[in-house]
């Protein structure tokens, strides 16, 4: 066997790093963020829960193999599963199937702290590859950092909420709520809290309070000749209703993204800590 060649430059060994996939899109997953049926569809929505069906978090499909969560939502001692495709519009006219994925290892940063929920983040790998359907399919993750002054400079965001809107007498399913970014004074101020990789968003207009905290926060992006969908923020658990509330900033934990997507499988035992 040859050894591999390793007098690469150190800005050569950087680009291999930080490149998924070099050249062919800006996301993680190349078929991410596509909304097939209507404007409330979130296909990447995965309902995480124990195996004795206790619900836990919301997280997100990022790729065939892992899940984005909060790091708060990580549980040591109760083993994960993963549910996928079970909404993505109006119950009554959603006839999906959906499917369940074991989850088999848990990365949570190392940085997290459960005080002031800074790198509130963490991602699951499941045991199986998901199979991708109309109905399941990935959010978009930005990888390219050089994205982060547009991102950020996007006001208007959305996320899913479930139940019926207080206007609406039918609906029960999926929609999707536009919250508006707020000044990080407003949720120290009204929440007391320092953001330290957040954002704050929301106001007493937002309903926030059936959204279930570690719910997806994204926005609509032109992207060729189409439009996709990304990720921009976690909700963390201070969550208050009516009120400005703290999300996690997930394009600034990119590095900690890449990471897991590139070493998962390196992973030892059955809950590890990246940085």
């Amino acid at each position: 066997m040859k050894a591999p060649v390793i007098g690469m430059s150190a800005f050569a060994s950087l680009l291999l790093f930080l490149l998924p996939i070099p050249g062919l899109t800006q996301f993680l997953d190349g078929e991410c963020g596509i909304q097939i049926e209507n404007s409330s569809s979130s296909p990447w929505i995965a309902f995480l829960h124990t195996t004795d069906l206790v619900f836990v978090c919301v997280g997100t499909l990022i790729t065939n193999k892992l899940v984005l969560t909060a790091a708060h939502c990580i549980m040591s001692n109760a083993q994960l599963t993963a549910r996928l495709g079970e909404f993505t519009g109006s119950r009554e006219e959603n006839n999906t199937f959906p499917v369940e994925h074991q989850v088999k290892k848990l990365f949570r940063h190392s940085f997290y702290d459960m005080d002031t929920y800074a790198n509130d983040i963490a991602i699951l790998e499941l045991a199986t590859y998901v199979v991708y359907t109309e109905n399941i399919r990935p959010i978009c993750i930005l990888w390219d950092p050089t994205w982060k002054q547009y991102i950020d400079s996007i006001q208007v965001l959305s996320g899913p909420v479930w139940g019926k809107a207080q206007d609406e007498d039918e609906s029960n399913g999926l929609r999707m709520l536009h919250i508006r970014r707020q000044p990080p004074e407003m949720c120290t101020t009204m929440l007391g809290t320092t953001l330290n990789n957040q954002f704050c968003a929301g106001n007493s207009e937002s309903n926030l309070c059936n959204i279930d905290c570690s719910s997806p926060l994204g926005a609509m992006i032109p992207y060729k000749n189409t439009h996709r969908f990304i990720q921009i923020g976690i909700a963390t658990t201070n969550q208050r209703c009516n009120n400005p509330s703290v999300y996690t900033d997930v394009l600034f934990h990119i590095d900690f993204i890449l990471r897991v997507w590139r070493y998962y499988d390196n992973g030892q035992g059955e809950q590890s800590q990246i940085k």
